[in-house]
């Protein structure tokens, strides 16, 4: 189930990366438009901008240049320095400069100052000056002046300046008055030298006229630099900004952009829906994969029967438990229980799967009703279900709910069933949650509950623990014991009923020599199984046999086979290896196994039963009598031999129902055609019995205990080879 719903969301991952490649794509794309449709705007009107910027400036420089000219052509000159050497130079320049400013286009101001900046005619458009040019100009007056007096002839800078006046901005230049040629006089003195000084105001008609000349759209005057419009600055001697010459901006390529403007948008428009459909088509896509990935993480997470959580979602809340459980009520308890019906097999055996099904069905309902709001109830599989609690009140109290939800009677059509289970229960603090170490804990307090006699709550405590921790630490010896192959086998000899003759031998596990002493089958074999050990036993223990009992002719071998030995479905092959090495006649072998595989795993143990037939090896039900194995069982797997469970002969001389039990059992398995074996034979009116009743082969400690395959060997075929039988005794 991990699979479908990784490729769930590896598809949704895909369709949302292919329609963000998409969006991002198409808006790159438009971005890049746009943005080179505004470039090209933003170009466009900064060409524009700085063209008639360079214009405006030229038009100053040209205004400066022209002034400069016009001072310079009127300073150099001959007769000028000549008259204002003369008595009448007042007259002359009245005559040629003041009079002229009235009308002249090119300027309208003009002072004449002496060596000791003394005026001596100060005329603006033809009217002379009521105040001091340093009153109307302001300082920079005497600045100007003051500097063309210092300034040599050969100075390349035009010496004309913006300057603020009383009647508003003028561009203002002096130089000082000298002879064009050196051949004007024979000598200069400093002190008869004149400075003139020409001015002329930027008046509206002036600007206009400017605005006109170079194609300058709305030039105008200002004091101070004007935000949103074109600045040109008009600079003083020193070189600060006196005023500005301002315009507003063409603007071409916005005008251009405004013309395209109404077809960009439209095809916005169009991209736009283009991308949203790519969108939503992702969205749906991505709405119709998270549908299906949460459709796949409910099958993934839940059992189809019951429709409770499953053993990976368990695993899933015990881990979001053990990461968040400590942060809320409870001090963080987790609490985890495991039911386990009892008597679920006989159900399924009885009255088939379906009724299983429903009855497996109904305990999930009545665990659902029965216990608090909150609790996580799963179904791990089988009729074994998990509880966890978090933050209970008092430990353990859902435990007794949990065994009262699946005990008593339960309706199935027209049968009632009494049903009842038992419960394992552990807990511990979230933030020393081991889910492993949980899990553990309650199911060895399942089994534990189950050894006790079951239909009861048993919780992990200390004395289980040890149990566990002993279980751990005989599983580890008992490996290294298989890799050493140090299991011993000992033969219990089978002898024919009518002669007493050994006539063959099974062969017994023992592990006498482990670290912790002598321990008994019931109690490694359990630990083999649980442990994953018992494959590697059982074939050591029929390796070994098969090698020391081969060399007995026409003495057959009995080995016990687990259960778990049968659910391989290579083991008949393993078998026919063993028996192909060791030249063993299949004939002379027998396989044991005991009736709890045919309830619980029927059709594996049909497989494995015809497979081992096949190889020509024989097949015994062993301990028949203690358990629920039926008639249909015997003629159902076609067993070569019955092995009678020694209750039925321990209670001969203490019960009088004991001998005809045991008689019809004999006697069911002859008319089926079945041999017979009774083991657990202790005493001689056992052994007559078992023979008066039609068995053929008896075993037990009247005969023989366990041997060695030395003892054996000594016993029954030393030299002479003997094979009469003896008392154990004896």
């Amino acid at each position: 189930m991990v699979l479908p719903d990784f490729d769930t969301r590896r598809r949704r991952r895909a369709v949302l990366l292919v329609a963000v490649l998409f969006i991002l794509a198409g808006s790159i794309f438009a971005a890049i438009v746009f943005r080179s449709v505004d470039a090209i705007k933003d170009t466009a009107n900064r060409i524009d901008d700085e063209r008639a910027i360079d214009a405006t400036a030229a038009a100053v420089d040209a205004l400066r240049t022209q002034l400069y000219g016009i001072l310079h052509d009127n300073a150099t000159w001959d007769g000028a320095y000549k008259h204002l050497n003369s008595i009448n130079r007042k007259y002359w320049i009245i005559d040629n400069w003041t009079v002229t400013s009235a009308q002249n286009a090119l300027y309208d101001t003009v002072v004449v100052t002496d060596a000791r900046g003394k005026v001596i005619v100060a005329y603006k458009d033809g009217v002379e000056f009521t105040q001091s040019p340093s009153a109307f100009f302001g300082a920079d007056f005497d600045r100007i002046v003051g500097a063309a007096n210092q300034r040599s002839g050969n100075d390349p800078a035009v010496p004309v300046y913006a300057v603020r006046s009383q009647a508003g901005l003028a561009l203002v230049g002096s130089s000082q008055i000298r002879p064009a040629s050196a051949m004007a006089t024979t000598r200069i003195e400093e002190r008869n030298l004149y400075t003139l000084t020409i001015a002329r105001h930027l008046t509206p008609p002036v600007v206009q006229s400017l605005s006109e000349s170079f194609r300058i759209s709305g030039l105008r005057v200002s004091y101070a630099r004007q935000e949103g419009l074109l600045n040109v600055p008009l600079v003083d001697l020193r070189g600060h900004p006196v005023a500005f010459l301002s315009w507003p901006s063409k603007l071409p390529g916005s005008h251009a952009f405004e013309t395209v403007k109404s077809h960009l948008i439209v095809g916005a428009a169009v991209l736009v829906v283009f991308l949203a459909g790519i969108g939503l088509a992702g969205l749906v896509a991505v709405r119709k994969l998270r549908q299906d990935e949460a459709s796949a993480r409910h099958a993934a997470l839940h059992d189809p029967l019951t429709g409770l959580w499953n053993r990976r979602a368990l695993m899933e809340h015990l881990a979001d438990l053990g990461e968040h459980g400590g942060e809320d009520g409870g001090e963080g308890l987790i609490e985890l229980c495991l039911l386990d019906l009892d008597g679920f097999k006989r159900v399924n055996d009885s009255w088939g799967h379906a009724a299983g099904d429903e009855l497996i069905a109904t305990v999930a309902g009545r665990l659902q009703a029965g216990l608090p709001e909150g609790v996580f109830i799963a179904r791990l599989g089988g009729d074994e279900f998990s509880i966890v609690i978090h933050g209970a009140e008092r430990p353990g109290s859902v435990a007794e709910d949990v065994l009262a939800a699946a005990t008593g009677i339960i309706h199935l059509g027209s049968r009632q069933i009494q049903v009842a289970g038992s419960v394992g229960h552990a807990y511990v603090s979230a933030d020393r949650l081991d889910i492993g170490d949980l899990m553990r804990a309650a199911d060895v307090a399942l089994y534990h509950a189950k050894d006790l006699g079951r239909g009861r709550v048993v919780t992990f405590d200390g004395a289980l623990d040890k149990i566990r921790r002993d279980t751990m630490v005989m599983e580890q010896h008992l490996r290294a014991t298989l890799m050493g192959e140090g299991i011993e086998v000992r033969y219990q000899p089978l002898v024919g009923a009518s002669d007493q003759k050994i006539c063959g031998v099974e062969a017994l596990a023992r592990w006498t020599r482990s670290p912790l002493g002598t321990i008994t089958p019931d109690v490694f074999i359990p630990v083999a199984e649980r442990a994953g050990l018992i494959d590697e036993l059982g074939l050591q223990v029929l390796r070994r046999a098969i090698a020391e009992i081969g060399r007995f002719e026409k003495v057959g071998l009995c080995v016990n086979v687990s259960p778990v030995q049968l659910q391989d479905h290579a083991f008949a092959d393993k078998v026919a290896a063993i028996m192909r090495a060791a030249a063993f006649d299949p004939s002379r072998l027998t396989l044991e196994i005991t009736e709890g595989v045919l309830i619980n795993h029927p059709e594996q143990a049909r497989q494995a039963i015809a497979a081992l037939k096949a190889l020509g090896v024989s097949v015994a039900l062993d301990d028949f009598g203690s358990g629920f194995a039926s008639i249909g069982a015997l003629r159902e797997f076609a067993f070569d031999r019955l092995k009678v469970d020694k209750s039925l002969v321990a209670m001969l001389a203490m019960d009088e129902s004991a001998g005809p039990v045991l008689q019809a059992t004999i006697a069911l398995a002859n008319a089926m055609d079945i041999a017979v074996t009774v083991e657990g034979i202790e005493t001689e009116l056992q052994a007559r019995a078992a023979r008066l009743y039609g068995c053929d082969v008896l075993q037990g400690y009247l005969f023989s205990r366990p041997l060695t395959n030395e003892e054996l060997t000594a016993r029954y075929f030393g030299p002479p080879l003997a094979i009469s039988l003896r008392k154990a005794g004896g």
